[in-house]
């Protein structure tokens, strides 16, 4: 199953959308790995025209590559080192890459094929959570709940940037070298990216639970999809060169409206990044 609106040839794909069903590390409710292709299904519904950007996706150069394979894979860093070369090669092909999951680990395996290519990388998190404990809530050191800490440890100082964050473990309250906005500061983080690339990493509990419930561990008091728009709009014309949607999670939650509403997310990604 592919994205129906992902037509163009994979030799001239200027967005390549992955699925990553990635749920290896699950705390609470385990089912991110059937995120992508219910997405995909559920797009089914959705208009290829945003009426935000004003682009119709048919138009644009976009192809579906699938799900990377993992299944059979042996641990997690197993499995980021696979996404990790599915990116590079994506890449080196001057497509950019975004992934449909998924757990949030997933992010550090793009990250590591993203930095070869641009050590000026800017991370911008758009989250409930910040995911910067040292030590995974149900043990390890790479999971869905210390996959901001493991980046911040290979990116520059102060890349990392933080938006919309409402829960904390207590050692994550205080985080240097971090820069935390909300959702409703456009203005500041464009400040705060300063021309760099960027990694645009979209958690979806960062929306409110009453619109979007389909997600492992839901926040209340979260962003409006109006809120949402306005600052994938704002960041029209940065250098955005790869991007993820995760924690898309169908158990959790399994009904139309917040899949359809992740497909809508998804057009409304291609078109940001197809500038």
């Amino acid at each position: 199953m592919a994205f129906w609106f992902a037509k163009s040839r994979r030799k001239d794909a200027r967005v390549v959308i992955l699925g990553v069903a990635l749920d290896e590390t699950a705390c609470y409710i385990p089912g991110t790995r059937f995120g992508p292709d219910r997405i995909r299904a559920c797009a089914e519904t959705v208009e290829s025209y945003s009426p935000f950007f004003k682009y119709n996706l048919t138009c644009l150069n976009i192809f579906d590559d699938g799900n990377i394979e993992l299944e059979g894979l042996p641990g997690i860093e197993t499995k980021l080192k696979s996404i990790t070369q599915k990116i590079q090669d994506w890449i080196n092909n001057q497509a950019k890459p975004l992934l449909i999951g998924g757990e949030h680990t997933l992010t550090l395996g793009a990250v590591h094929a993203v930095l070869k290519h641009y050590p000026d990388l800017v991370v911008l998190q758009l989250d409930a959570h910040a995911d910067m404990r040292d030590m995974g809530e149900r043990g390890g050191k790479i999971t869905h709940d210390t996959v901001m800490r493991r980046i911040v440890d290979i990116l520059k100082p102060n890349s990392l940037i933080q938006v919309g964050l409402r829960s904390f473990a207590e050692e994550e309250i205080e985080a240097k070298g971090i820069q935390r906005f909300k959702i409703d500061e456009p203005r500041s983080i464009i400040k705060a990216i300063n021309n760099r690339p960027i990694w645009l990493t979209f958690d979806l509990d960062l929306l409110d639970p009453s619109i979007m419930p389909a997600v492992g561990t839901p926040e209340p008091n979260g962003a409006t999809y109006k809120q949402v728009i306005d600052l994938l709009l704002a960041l029209k014309g940065e250098n955005i060169v790869g991007a993820d949607l995760v924690e898309f999670n169908p158990l959790a939650a399994d009904f139309v409206a917040p899949c359809v509403l992740a497909a809508n997310l998804v057009r409304e990604l291609c078109c940001l990044m197809s500038f």
